[in-house]
């Protein structure tokens, strides 16, 4: 609450002036008498009490006069958001385990599901593929139902291999269509194109012609490295065991993707890189918010005048009928 006119407040100052000022002009003579009037007597003065409601009456008036008001704030807020599908390779190469012990496919599930977290106003999509591709949830802003998809994907759910062009081309047929201001698609692979209809780089040129931007991330590193393979024991346990090969990776066709869809490549070898590139895209890809906020005053001033008129009817009631006052 404010007052529009704050400063006539100070008319209240005046109230205890005046009321010295009265009690001057109308204090009558003193008369001594011989008798004693009692203490309880002397206490209950109704005049005094009647006198209080009407400067409480007065002070009431003032308030009303430098006019109160409640306000009201109005946000509007507009958003631009971004849509935005995230494509993850399920090739059993994700399997292997060379990211400070831990396999390519744990550490790519959860940095992409703390990079959803950090995401508010966009619609999101999932894409998996390998040795084909799968839509498993169209761009939405159903965060949990993105979240759930994520967890339950892993290798092995669609038939082997690795097809970049096919999942590329996947997405962009999802967002080709989109409305919104920036349109992303989030490649991550740890391989090279070995299977599919679809060439890399024609889909790379699909997403270019439809304006849609691809960050590519090639993960995992070169050379030699172990990848576990799991089989039941005979009592039923589960028994691992690690098979060594060379890992081969083509980062050039990747940042061919990126660079003729004015996207960016990202080359990863560890976890930190990995939370790094997605922080980074994070910071490149925002989405557009404006807020305009409206402020309405609305006038109150009839409480206070309400509180004065029934302070002055109690005022007159009480000198009339219960402690009248003789002239």
């Amino acid at each position: 609450m404010r007052f529009a006119s704050v400063y006539l407040i100070a008319i209240a100052l005046l109230i205890p002036l005046f009321h010295r000022y009265w009690r001057r002009r109308n204090q009558p003579a003193r008369v001594r008498f011989s008798m004693q009037i009692p203490k309880d007597v002397r206490r209950f003065n109704p005049s005094q009490i009647l006198l209080i409601f009407r400067y409480a009456a007065i002070f009431f008036v003032v308030l009303a006069i430098a006019r109160p008001q409640e306000s009201h704030r109005q946000t509007q807020r507009q958003v631009s958001g971004i849509d935005l599908m995230m494509v993850l390779d399920l090739s059993a190469s994700m399997n292997i385990e060379d990211l400070a012990e831990e396999s390519r496919m744990v550490t790519a599930k959860r940095t992409m599901e703390n990079f959803i977290k950090h995401r508010t106003d966009d619609r999101i999509g999932f894409l998996v593929f390998s040795g084909e591709a799968l839509t498993l949830v169209p761009p939405t802003l159903d965060y949990g139902l993105l979240l759930a998809a994520l967890r339950k994907s892993d290798t092995g759910q669609l038939k082997d291999g690795t097809a970049i062009g096919d999942g590329l081309a996947t997405a962009v047929n999802r967002l080709k269509n989109s409305k919104a201001k920036s349109r992303v698609i989030v490649l991550l692979t740890d391989g090279e194109n070995n299977v599919g209809q679809v060439d890399p780089l024609t889909a790379g040129d699909l997403a270019s012609g439809y304006g849609i931007k691809v960050y590519t991330i090639a993960i995992g590193k070169e050379g030699r490295v172990r990848m576990p393979i799991r089989r039941k024991g005979m009592l039923g346990e589960t028994v691992t065991t690690y098979q060594w090969f060379d890992n081969q990776l083509n980062p050039e066709l990747l940042k061919d993707i990126s660079k003729v869809t004015d996207g960016k490549f990202y080359r990863v070898e560890d976890k930190a890189g990995l939370e790094e590139v997605f922080s980074d895209i994070n910071r490149l890809e925002k989405s557009e918010i404006k807020t305009n906020e409206k402020v309405h005053y609305n006038e109150i001033f009839a409480k206070p005048l309400l509180a004065c008129l029934l302070l002055l009817g109690l005022e007159r009631i009480l000198a009339r009928l219960w402690w009248r006052v003789l002239p």
